[in-house]
């Protein structure tokens, strides 16, 4: 049953806790496995699948609060979460990925439902491997989802480019000429191939840059330039608006190890020197 339960305060990880958690990464998700923090309304531009490893947690969708104990999030949709005591796995899943596209139709058109996932391997809280990590999200999509839902080939191709280009502005004009179609035309397909606004979703990918990027002693200022912000303020915003706070916090005070799954070697070599 839904209510109108207040937010939960937000705390701020600190250090010298010992890790809660790892956080995966792969090119077109990510996984967070372990405690996590409260936080308040925010919208991730990937679509989210939550799951209580040993208790249910409570999650608000559009300000709607309930119990459950394993749901999805569409794209672009506000969530707020309070864990409680559980062990979350969290998996965030790029909206263009195959993963999101598989578990789509599961919503059947609506911002959030819940999941049954009995006997489905779910993942050990303490798991640290990559290759265990991306078999149990398998075995959720061999249960729940299906056939991928299609995606338009020149929505693939846009997402394909910013991807490798990260451009630090959308010039829309070039990129709806590259495809074909007019500026406006690329806007309304690219949101109703997706489910989210074109602009939002380089953010998304350039927050995803900064946050596999990030190692101890690199400034936030140095991450925004390598990511493609504007400035630091920028990186900030954003970060603050899909996550209700900085990726990099948690993993700062130790609060995640970090497993940098599937990432291209040559490209974190490049930055880190």
């Amino acid at each position: 049953m839904s209510d109108t339960m207040q937010a939960p305060p937000f705390k701020t990880p600190t250090s010298g806790q010992g890790h809660k958690g790892t956080l995966f990464l792969w090119q077109d998700h990510w996984q967070v496995l372990g405690q996590l923090m409260p936080n308040r309304s925010h919208r991730h531009i990937s679509a989210s699948l939550l799951v209580g490893l040993d208790s249910p947690f409570r999650l608000a969708v559009d300000g709607e609060w309930r119990e459950t104990r394993a749901a999805i999030v569409a794209p672009d949709v506000p969530q707020a979460l309070e864990p409680g005591e559980a062990r979350i796995w969290s998996v965030q899943l790029d909206p263009d990925s195959v993963y999101w596209r598989s578990l789509k139709s599961v919503t059947a058109g609506m911002a959030s439902t819940d999941l049954s996932l009995t006997g489905v391997g779910l993942p050990d809280p303490g798991e640290t491997d990559c290759e265990a990590m991306a078999c149990a999200l398998a075995r959720v999509i061999s249960q729940s989802g299906h056939a991928p839902v299609a995606l338009d080939d020149r929505i693939a191709g846009i997402c394909r480019k910013l991807r490798a280009e990260l451009p630090e502005r959308l010039e829309l004009n070039a990129l709806a000429q590259s495809v074909g179609l007019s500026s406006s035309r690329l806007t309304h397909l690219f949101r109703q191939e997706t489910g989210v606004p074109l602009r939002r979703f380089l953010l998304h990918l350039k927050i995803n840059r900064a946050l596999a990027f990030w190692k101890p002693g690199i400034s936030v200022s140095r991450l925004a330039t390598e990511a493609g912000f504007y400035d630091q303020p920028h990186l900030v915003r954003t970060a603050r608006d899909m996550f209700d706070a900085l990726p990099s916090a948690y993993v700062a005070a130790g609060w995640f190890n970090v497993c940098r799954c599937g990432l291209d070697d040559q490209a974190l070599s490049d930055f880190s020197r």
